[in-house]
């Protein structure tokens, strides 16, 4: 099979100018087990590039790829092996595969693997969504806190100084976001807590120039100067640093009994009080992690997670778009069950979830956060796996 071949059929598909013979061509194509075939790069670049002018008919988007998928499930014979080979993003859950669902609606893309033994599981012909209550998405809210206890609701402030810290200035710019600016050498030093709702997130930066992103119900304390030989904080919830260099101060991260340790580097901390685990997850740099009398050393693309009971264990390959997604403005999941999307959902648009029944389905997904709640989850419910109720912001999740 020519590769110029196949993406000039899936062109054609894409625009619905693909005839009979080319699609039983592509059918073909698709369910040839020998040959790796490119869609997850195909279905990338065509949905950065597409920017509709309205919303997909949610006809249209039932439909869409609904002949590859049949293609797939109807020539399989035993499709976990040859779906190893020919989609390689679903490589770590190959052996649960038994079918892929694409779904893309208004530019969202969602692929969902589904377990063996169900059948037409993957088909969305004739998944009935029905209708939700919406809750809409967070934003740009949080609260910071001064060193006299009082506090200042960021979200309503203007523009320019928002109040003064011995020699600091804090300062909220035009983008939103709060940073310290030191006048003089420091003097006094004041201590402030910045803190984000179940529904908010906030942009700040330090006195040393470090960047902090605070996810949702997430809070970061820190001094308003840096002064002596380290530079410390302390968090909360999940926030992602870009931390500004500085060999003679070391920058350190309080989570609970743990400390982070860095020069200079960006890395991500999810310590929810929900999660199983504490997550310090590195993009750039080294850190190191401290917790009692055990140290580990992390590398770019490591992850260290925290059981709460103080052990400590290295991840060498977390999924680290998945990860960072939040900070980019979007949900991504990859091979996630229910309970952990919820929780995120959860977080961010200030719901409460009940479970009535169990799902065992895990599901990759990429959804943009600024959605209502009613999309996500209508998005979800197409793949026919679950189902949700929602009253007075309560989620309640049925298969």
């Amino acid at each position: 099979m020519h590769k110029e071949r196949f993406l000039y059929l899936l062109d054609q598909y894409f625009h619905k100018t693909i005839t009979s013979e080319e699609q039983e061509e592509l059918n073909e194509m698709i369910t040839e087990p020998e040959v790796n075939i490119p869609l997850e790069d195909w279905m990338n670049e065509k949905w950065l590039s597409y920017f509709p002018e309205e919303k997909l008919p949610a006809q249209d988007a039932d439909r869409y790829f609904s002949k590859i998928v049949a293609a797939i499930e109807e020539k399989a014979e035993s499709p976990a092996a040859p779906l190893r080979n020919r989609i390689t993003f679903f490589n770590s859950y190959w052996t649960r595969v038994a079918a892929v669902l694409v779904i893309a609606v208004a530019g969202f893309v969602m692929y969902l693997v589904n377990g063996k033994g169900k059948e037409n599981s993957g088909s969305v012909e004739a998944a009935s969504v029905l209708p939700l209550q919406d809750v809409t998405p967070g934003g740009n809210f949080a609260t910071l806190t001064l060193a006299d206890g009082s506090q200042v609701i960021l979200d309503s402030m203007s523009n320019g100084l928002v109040a003064s810290q011995g020699n600091a200035r804090v300062v909220k710019l035009d983008n939103g976001e709060i940073r310290y600016e030191t006048e003089k050498a420091p003097g006094r030093v004041f201590h402030n807590t910045m803190t984000t709702p179940v529904g908010g997130e906030y942009r700040l930066v330090l006195p040393d120039g470090t960047g902090v992103w605070l996810n949702a119900a997430s809070s970061i304390t820190y001094p308003t100067a840096f002064a002596g030989r380290e530079r410390k904080v302390s968090v909360t919830g999940e926030v992602y640093f870009e931390v500004a260099k500085n060999a003679a101060m070391p920058f350190k991260v309080q989570v609970g009994e743990q400390m982070i340790e860095v020069l200079g580097t960006h890395f991500n901390v999810n310590a929810y009080g929900n999660e199983h685990t504490i997550n310090t997850t590195l993009a750039e740099g080294r850190v190191k992690i401290t917790e009692r009398d055990k140290t580990i050393l992390l590398q770019p693309g490591q992850q260290v997670r925290n059981d709460k009971n103080g052990k400590l264990k290295l991840v060498r390959d977390p999924d680290m778009d998945e990860i960072l997604a939040w900070k980019d403005g979007v949900f991504r999941f990859n091979g996630t069950d229910i309970e952990t999307i919820m929780r995120q959902v959860a977080r961010w648009y200030g719901v409460e979830v009940v479970y009535k029944d169990k799902i065992a389905e895990q599901f990759v997904a990429e959804i943009p956060r600024g959605v209502n709640v009613s999309k996500l989850l209508e998005l979800l419910e197409l793949t026919k796996q679950v189902h949700f109720t929602v009253n007075n912001k309560v989620i309640t999740v049925t298969r």
